[in-house]
């Protein structure tokens, strides 16, 4: 049977590594793009922190905007309230406590303001508190996801050329005629496996059924056989 065939044995080995190959050189060109993912995770959690941040120091300037507001009117009301201790016309002391009246308004107006935007500062710290517990502890999960992932392409790579070398010496060790029509398989199919065993008149490969005619190519002749359905190279395993 083919598959005892030593000359066969040598280009299933072929198959094997080229397969590994392939399934490694499809995982080390993946990593990039996941890579890219992850960094891109990292920083939309840190933009997220960077946010939150953001919105307490807005918040926190603008209650610093109002207290000085707030010191102003302050200051204004009591320059008035000395000016009218020294005003002696009554027109020129209810014009003064009309200002006064008016400044106490905006006084209580801008108090009032500011301790909505101080709820609202208490709010945003928690939130930046909770953003830099949690998000922090999630983003130094992805860097270490991050570092496994280039630790891994280093480890292909080193792994994709060693395999290349073994690669090399089996298809050294293999018949030239097989190698052929090995090689001319490659082209005509688009992906591993290139060789596949026959199971119950089904090629592996494609899970088609075959021809009596392969079957009997495989079994008597124990030549290479093509599946008359995909292409594979096909074989019985015993």
């Amino acid at each position: 049977m083919l598959s005892n065939n030593t000359d066969f044995k040598k280009l299933l080995l072929v198959h094997s590594r080229d397969r590994r190959s392939h399934l490694m050189g499809q995982e080390l060109n993946n990593i990039p793009s996941l890579i890219i993912k992850m960094e891109s995770k990292i920083k939309l959690e840190k933009d997220t922190i960077a946010a939150a941040t953001q919105d307490l120091r807005s918040l926190e300037a603008q209650n610093s905007s109002i207290e000085k507001e707030i010191n102003s009117i302050t200051d204004q009301i009591s320059r008035n309230k000395n000016k009218q201790l020294e005003v002696k016309k009554n027109e020129e002391y209810q014009a003064l406590e009309k200002e006064i009246t008016n400044l106490l308004e905006q006084q209580s107006s801008k108090e009032d303001m500011q301790i909505e935007v101080l709820v609202k500062i208490d709010g945003a710290k928690e939130t930046a508190e909770i953003a830099k517990s949690k998000i922090t502890e999630k983003v130094e999960s992805l860097e270490i996801e991050k570092l496994g992932l280039i630790k891994r392409q280093e480890e292909l790579q080193i792994e994709t050329e060693q395999l290349a070398t073994e690669l090399e010496d089996a298809r050294s060790d293999t018949e030239e005629i097989l190698l052929k029509g090995y090689d001319r398989t490659k082209k005509v199919v688009s992906r591993p496996p290139y060789i596949a065993p026959l199971e119950e008149q089904k090629c592996t490969g494609c899970n088609l059924r075959v021809s009596n005619d392969i079957v009997s190519s495989v079994l008597v002749d124990q030549k290479l056989t093509h599946c008359d359905q995909c292409g594979r190279i096909v074989y019985c395993e015993r």
